[in-house]
């Protein structure tokens, strides 16, 4: 009885399934043709020549290998997207069940209903400036790294990603930024990660900062028997835990010594096979280390347009609560968006916000109708996004 060695599979493709036939050495290129052409849905007769020409197609047994391929791929796709929805239907149930069963409705669309759009718009400037910020930090790191691209370009490319991320569990569709700038601008994806991760670790870290000062405000602030809501910290210490995990670990993917993180990532199968990327992206990512200083600069700028937004939607609605309240509130009530149980915390955000406004006197009415509107100021703000997937290709 023949045996096929072990050597032999992994280095070959075996095109009729037994071990004493004929063999071919294994090309990449014409299998991820073959496998780009059947994602569009369609198998072309260019991606069939070019596996031909390979000696790679066999009718009778590589159609039942992709097929079942194809099979999987959909199956995959299915399961993605009914994760999503159910995610997406848990927010906007929490919504509604906070809008009709905690509060009166025609109570939250009458206080709605008196904003004044003046103060409404000019906190929807504060946060497209947030916007120019946080863009201009990808733009100033692309720079530093050797990239030689146009802002608007770059602009483009973060209000897409934050697009995505307000339909996404933990605003992790912000993360697809760089495949935005690849198709706009032609910048390598693993130099884009790495001015978007590291910053946004270190962003994390940062915003624990600052919660933690808004509860070193709020026990001076109010009575301590208010401040034993067990909702409000079932979801705050937890948020809180999850940015400190997920912030000091993205730093240290991004930061730590290359002969560190190589021994532990190269070390896991899946992670293995791409750790050329791998360290691509770490180079880059090393490299944009010496500029910590303008990247806590500019997230403290953005902190401050950031607390001007909620203070005009609070002046829009009378409210009597100071920037400064706002300022320091923003980071502890923000933090909520990321916890990946709802897109970009949908409805866990806003039952947050109603708790941690009515430690300041405001009722709890006026307080969902507040979280409301911030959701809609960001959202009308970030639908400018749309324009990064009809922007034209640098290529055309």
């Amino acid at each position: 009885m023949k045996h096929c060695s072990q050597n032999s599979t992994k280095n070959s493709i075996n095109t009729d399934n037994t071990c004493g036939q004929h063999t071919h050495h294994f090309h990449f290129l014409p299998i991820i043709a073959f496998i780009a052409s059947l994602i569009k849905h369609r198998i072309t007769r260019e991606s069939v020549g070019l596996l031909k020409s390979h000696g790679l197609w066999d009718e009778h047994h590589l159609l039942i290998r992709i097929d079942s391929l194809y099979s999987a791929m959909r199956s995959a796709s299915y399961v993605k997207t009914a994760y999503f929805i159910i995610q997406a239907l848990i927010g906007v149930v929490l919504v509604a069940y906070i809008a009709a069963y905690k509060f009166e409705i025609d109570e939250i669309v009458s206080v709605i209903a008196k904003t004044e759009i003046t103060y409404f718009v000019l906190a929807a400037l504060s946060y497209f400036t947030l916007d120019l910020i946080l863009s201009y930090r990808l733009f100033y790191l692309l720079q530093q790294i050797g990239h030689r691209i146009e802002y608007h370009w770059v602009l483009v490319s973060h209000l897409g990603g934050m697009l995505i991320g307000d339909v996404t569990p933990g605003r992790s569709g912000y993360l697809l930024t760089p495949v935005f700038l690849k198709r706009i601008a032609e910048v390598r994806a693993s130099d884009a990660v790495a001015c978007i991760f590291a910053p946004q670790g270190l962003e994390f870290l940062l915003k624990v900062g600052g919660a933690l000062a808004a509860i070193v405000y709020l026990i001076s602030k109010v009575d301590i028997t208010y401040l034993t809501n067990v909702t409000l910290w079932s979801a705050i210490v937890p948020a809180i835990i999850l940015l400190l995990l997920v912030g000091g670990l993205m730093l240290g993917v991004a930061w730590l010594d290359e002969r560190y993180t190589e021994r532990l990532f190269g070390r896991i199968p899946l992670i293995g096979r791409f750790i050329e990327h791998f360290l691509s992206f770490k180079d880059s990512s090393i490299r944009i280390r010496k500029n910590i200083k303008m990247i806590v600069v500019l997230y403290m700028a953005g902190w401050v347009v950031s607390g001007l937004q909620w203070y005009l939607i609070g002046e829009a609605m009378n409210l009597p609560i100071t920037y400064l309240e706002f300022f320091l509130l923003h980071p502890l009530i923000t933090m909520l968006m990321f916890v990946p149980i709802t897109p970009a915390g949908l409805g866990i955000m806003e039952y947050g916000t109603t708790i941690a406004l009515s430690l300041l006197g405001i009722s709890q009415t006026t307080g969902i109708a507040f979280a409301l509107l911030v959701r809609a100021n960001m959202v009308l703000t970030d639908a400018l996004g749309i324009t990064a997937f009809v922007y034209p290709s640098k290529k055309t």
